[in-house]
């Protein structure tokens, strides 16, 4: 199945997949497993409020043009372990309050559709002020995820693709129409996935394993989380799986 989308952000049709060729990425494939792996997109870190560490230096902050570049690495049940800040020598102080911030009290919720197959992983992202004044009751201090391994196929785990006879087919399935993911399509991020889902005694999704994506894992799981609202089976129950293959594409 190829998924369309014009750059302006309208629906996507479902069209049949063909046999697609994966482009030649600019950098080596990446093979996720164990401590090394990246969960942005995969879930929600949650670093607490913002403002309130970084209130006390918002004078540092070139009214938004300076960024401050976080990597936290967290375990399986998704308590910080270590953070890493990537910053303008003037939120040196900064990146050292956020770093404590993130020791105590950081913690990565996954979301509970995904299934993923790490001890250790890192999240990225970015922290910049508002360049204006922010409205009343908006925060002054936002987080913003990207896509790590930009251009890189990323193979995610170990999991090995049942045979076509141990598996639903695409007669199996209903599709919904599914719109572009959004930061995908902010970010102009075009991917092959392969995704694995299984269906519980009502034919909805009961969960997801990311399985292969031409460009960054989180368009991965993106596409995981349009299968939890768009993928239903036709005639439940059937433990089988089904290995869903679609392309992301946005059109000049």
């Amino acid at each position: 199945m190829n998924q369309r989308c014009a750059r302006g952000g309208a629906a996507v049709a479902l069209a049949l997949l063909q046999a697609v060729p994966i482009a030649v990425q600019d950098r080596a494939e990446v093979t996720f497993g164990g401590d090394e792996f990246d969960v942005t997109g995969a879930g929600v870190l949650d670093l607490g409020i913002l403002d309130d560490v970084f209130s006390p230096f918002r004078r540092h902050f070139a009214k938004g043009g300076e960024p401050l570049g976080v990597e936290v690495t967290i375990d399986a049940d998704g308590a910080v372990q270590d953070c890493k800040i990537e910053a303008a020598p003037q939120l040196a102080a900064t990146g050292k309050a956020l770093y404590d911030q993130a020791l105590r009290v950081g913690r990565f919720r996954q979301y509970p559709l995904l299934v993923l197959d790490y001890t250790r992983a890192t999240y990225r992202l970015s922290i910049r002020s508002h360049s204006n004044k922010p409205a009343k009751g908006e925060a002054e201090f936002r987080a913003a995820t990207a896509y790590p391994l930009y251009r890189s196929a990323v193979t995610l785990g170990s999991y090995t693709i049942a045979p076509a006879e141990a598996r639903l087919t695409s007669a199996d399935i209903d599709l919904k129409t599914m719109n572009y993911p959004r930061a995908a399509l902010q970010y102009a991020v075009e991917a092959q996935v392969v995704v694995a889902v299984t269906f519980n005694p009502e034919g909805r999704v009961a969960n997801c394993r990311p399985i292969r994506s031409s460009n960054t894992a989180r368009i991965a799981y993106d596409t995981c989380l349009k299968a939890g609202r768009g993928v239903s089976l036709r005639s439940p129950p059937d433990a089988r799986p089904y290995v869903w293959s679609t392309r992301w594409v946005l059109e000049e």
